[in-house]
């Protein structure tokens, strides 16, 4: 077998080793040490290091068998061999070497991990060097670092950039902005890892030459079938221009985007094909920026990816609110800004409470809606709260065969409704 280079960069181990096996006779020693560092010692060499460890002050050679543990840890890497080829345990091991030089100054990390690799068939003494790790391990080692490490990482090989290509990604937020400001088309890009806030790390990208770039980047990014997003933004207040590359790059993907909750600010088409890239069951939360046609609406509802989300909030005020209503059936949560709301809408909402066990808040805004007198007595609400200026008032109804009740807020510009468990 090949020579390591341990005993030549490490003599003193083979002092430390004589010191821990003294008990031995000559003959069986150097047999021992022959097994341990695989033929690795002459017996010319051993003889020299024999004499020079012989001493009868037990004493004394055991405080420079300390010192030398001490000073290195990886003077014990021959004792641990001998360990496991004898059948110790690690607790049996690393006891024994404790009493025997009377030192608690071991690192535990390092002789459990020699210990362990060791006791795998790897007697190789040397420190193993990164790329000599097995893939499996640089994987799981990949997955444990920061995004930008794993970038960096990605950068020294191409065997490297492979394994980090294929781990999870150490962010769950990506965020792509077009700066209205900018005279250059400026495309923001924030990447972060959100519970474990260690910053967002923020990419600037000027012209749509360089907007290539950042989706080039960006499709190795969300190509990544481990990817998991908590949270996927598109904001564009500025033209269009630039929303058919982000989306071709999307349908690109060999495989459906993980994505919790979506904000995005795109026409019916593109939205539509954003929705489709979305792997269905993983979309919980819809923030949609823009009025869409009714047409647009009927055709994210026919999407299994809108079917299983959970909630939807419209930021931009809904011209044909009355028209999106039975698309929102399903839903555990809706809100939004509307140009006007009619008692038919609100007694669809109502029916939708009773009809839909899931609802559980439904929200809306707009100052175009019938009197608070008239949805009172329209809805039949008995009074739980108001306040003496008549603000706010809060109703409720209950709901039939059940313990729970609606309960109806009216406000300025707003209309709550919330179901509620009776005490």
């Amino acid at each position: 077998m090949t020579m390591s280079k341990f005993i030549e960069n490490h003599p003193s181990a083979i002092e430390v080793f004589l010191f821990y096996e003294r008990e031995k006779d000559d003959r069986d020693l150097y047999e021992k040490l022959c097994e341990v560092t695989r033929n690795g010692v002459s017996e010319e060499d051993f003889k020299k290091v024999f004499e020079k460890a012989k001493t009868k002050n037990v004493k004394s050679k055991r405080k420079e068998i300390r010192q030398l543990v001490a000073s290195n840890q990886s003077n014990l890497r021959l004792c641990i061999l001998s360990d496991v080829i004898d059948k110790k345990s690690i607790t049996e091991s690393v006891l024994r070497i404790t009493e025997i030089i009377e030192s608690k100054d071991i690192d535990r990390h390092d002789f459990e991990f020699w210990f362990n690799r060791f006791t795998s068939g790897n007697w190789n003494l040397d420190q193993m060097t990164f790329s000599d790790l097995p893939p499996l391990l640089v994987s799981n080692i990949a997955e444990e670092l920061d995004f930008p490490s794993q970038m960096k990482l990605r950068k020294v090989s191409r065997d490297l950039q492979n394994i980090v290509d294929q781990v999870r990604p150490s962010i769950d937020r990506i965020r792509f902005n077009m700066e209205p400001w900018s005279s250059q088309g400026t495309l923001r890009v924030a990447i972060q890892k959100f519970k474990e806030s260690a910053g967002i790390w923020e990419f600037h990208f000027d012209g749509d030459d360089n907007w290539k770039i950042a989706f080039d980047a960006m499709k190795i990014l969300l190509g990544n079938p481990k990817l998991r997003l908590e949270r996927l933004t598109w904001e564009n207040k500025t033209s269009s221009e630039i929303d058919f590359p982000f989306i071709e790059m999307i349908k690109s993907l060999n495989h459906k985007i993980r994505i919790v909750s979506l904000h995005a600010e795109l026409d019916g088409n593109s939205m539509t094909d954003l929705l489709k890239a979305i792997m269905p069951g993983t979309l919980e939360s819809i923030d949609i920026y823009n009025d869409y046609e009714p047409n647009d609406i009927k055709r994210f509802a026919e999407l299994e990816q809108w079917k299983q989300a959970k909630s939807v909030h419209f930021w931009e005020y809904i011209s044909d609110f009355s028209s999106y209503l039975h698309h929102l059936q399903h839903f555990e949560s809706v809100s939004g800004n509307v140009d006007s709301v009619s008692m038919d809408d609100i007694l669809f909402v109502k029916k939708l409470f009773i009809q839909n066990k899931p609802l559980k808040r439904f929200d809306v805004c707009t100052e175009k809606k019938p009197s608070k007198s008239k949805i009172v007595e329209t809805l039949g609400l008995s009074e739980f709260d108001s306040d003496a200026k008549e603000k706010y008032f809060v109703g409720r109804n209950d709901i039939p065969e059940t313990n729970e009740y609606l309960e109806v807020t009216l406000a300025t510009i707003e209309i709550q409704f919330n179901r509620k468990t009776s005490d």
